[in-house]
């Protein structure tokens, strides 16, 4: 079945919407280098977007275009359909949790510059007015390690296994290697502070807190309420939402180790 992309998006023409932001985005690289002397990342507003430089995701340096409106309601199969017809048209799509989470901290590290901050109050107010989509998806496991499944059915999927099954509570330290298999990242300081930047709030996690009697598959989605900020790892795959929608530019370097 193929998923109909609607021709306009945020009422522009999606027709051509490639070739406009490939056009945008060379002339926006060619800003003066004394501009962007003290940091590696660099964010800008652009028409419907935000182009945000210098995202690290999977160890790689990526430019990450962010929409400034949310992808439809589609289950989790849905959104990974409509990611593999949106890339080969150059249109935003639903990232991994991972991914978003690269472009949370880039914001977060520059989080001094309006254009930062306009689009933490647009991810704020998504957060706490939708469970927002992500194409990570947990098997739960009867015995053994759980698998963890980002870019779900997409030609870019992976997998890697840690236990993920617990307590569902604010982060701890002894969570660190759970977030790291979900997010990318076990530094439990660093995530505390960028979720407490989003929604002036802690970390919350929810999860499955023993083991199934089978496999039991669990989407993945961001959300926020006033008193914290959601990873939850715990949703049925029949639930449709939205998500944010980000376009992966281009491949700046190799992040070295």
């Amino acid at each position: 079945m193929n998923i109909k992309i609607p021709k306009t998006f945020a009422g522009k023409p999606i027709k051509g919407a490639i070739k406009r932001v490939l056009a945008k985005s060379e002339k926006t690289n060619k800003t003066p280098k004394n501009e962007n002397k003290n940091s590696d990342i660099n964010i800008q507003s652009i028409d419907d977007y935000w182009q945000i430089q210098g995202v690290n995701y999977m160890n790689e340096i990526k430019t990450i275009n962010l929409a400034q409106q949310l992808l439809p309601n589609m289950t989790q199969d849905k959104h990974a359909e409509y990611r593999e017809q949106a890339i080969s048209k150059g249109e935003f799509y639903t990232g991994d949790m991972p991914l978003y989470h690269a472009v949370f901290t880039a914001l977060f590290n520059q989080k001094d510059k309006p254009e930062s901050e306009q689009a933490r109050q647009f991810i704020k107010k998504s957060m706490r007015e939708k469970w927002l989509m992500t194409l990570t998806r947990i098997a739960y496991q009867p015995r053994g390690k759980d698998k963890i499944i980002h870019n779900y059915n997409t030609k870019d999927e992976y997998s890697l296994e840690e236990d993920i099954i617990g307590e569902d509570r604010f982060i701890q330290n002894e969570d660190r290697f759970t977030l790291k298999a979900l997010l990318g990242t076990d530094n439990i300081q660093e995530i505390k502070d960028i979720y407490n930047w989003i929604n002036g709030t802690d970390t919350y996690i929810w999860r499955i807190n023993s083991k199934p009697n089978k496999v039991d598959e669990r989407i993945t989605r961001f959300d926020a309420v006033s008193d914290r900020a959601d990873l939850d790892c715990d949703w049925d795959p029949a639930y449709r939402d939205p998500s944010l929608g980000v376009c992966v530019m281009r491949e700046a370097h190799s992040q070295k180790n």
